[in-house]
């Protein structure tokens, strides 16, 4: 594993500044523009599981509990 490519590719995916995030029942819970962060190690966390125990891990993303923006 290229744990500096890791470091560069992680460096991209900042936590926005003063941002506290919880995890709960429902998961963490934010706006979708304050997740990339969160996405991202996800992500790479459902990878390293997946290669550690050779199965097929998931992540399930939802958004219904967002309120419907207007353009």
């Amino acid at each position: 594993m290229d744990f500096e490519a890791l470091r560069k590719c992680s460096a991209l995916h900042p936590k926005p500044a003063g941002l506290a995030l919880q995890y709960g029942t429902a998961g963490f819970r934010s706006r979708a523009e304050q997740l990339d962060h969160v996405v991202f190690r996800m992500g790479l966390l459902a990878v390293l599981r997946s290669r550690a125990v050779t199965a097929t891990i998931g992540v399930m993303v939802t958004a219904s509990h967002n309120p419907e923006t207007m353009v």
